[in-house]
This record gives C-alpha cells, structure tokens and sequence, in this order.
C-alpha cells in the first residue's frame, strides 16, 4: 500500500477531521492574506510558542505547593482546682 492509499483511507475513515482540516486550510490561507511562506512562518512561531508553554506549564505543575507553616499555640496552663 503506497502513501496515497494509506493517506485516502485514513482520510476517508476519519472524516469530521478531514473536514476540519479542510476548514481550518481555508482559514489559514484566508488570514495570511495569500502569503503562504509568511503564513507558514507565523504557525511555526505560535506553535514553538504553545509548545513552550505547554512545557513550563508541565514544570509548574510538578513543583508541590509550599504547606504554610503550622502556627504554634503557646501551651495553656492548667487551670487552678478549687477545694
């Protein structure tokens, strides 16, 4: 099975995201004003970008939160007993 076959199968099987895909194409060349290299250069940057983000977000969630310190009381004395 060649490249093409494999991508119309995958293609075909999944199709809510082959129209997705087809969609978000058309959005993508709409908002880069035709500009296809610029356009390429702005995804790649925002993907790095999210990338990144997704990688410190990862690191601040692996760091424990800082239990506060525990407020000592002072011992109570024990009260006077009356006779």
């Amino acid at each position: 099975m060649n490249f093409w076959e494999k991508l119309k199968k995958v293609l075909s099987a999944n199709i809510a995201y082959t129209v997705i895909l087809v969609f978000g194409l058309i959005l993508f060349l709409y908002f880069a004003d035709g500009d296809f290299i610029g356009g390429i250069f702005t995804a790649i940057s925002a993907l790095v970008v999210y990338v990144c983000i997704a990688l410190l977000y990862g690191e601040y969630k692996k760091i424990p939160n800082a239990k506060p310190a525990a407020k000592k009381t002072p011992a109570k004395k024990p009260a006077k007993r009356k006779k």
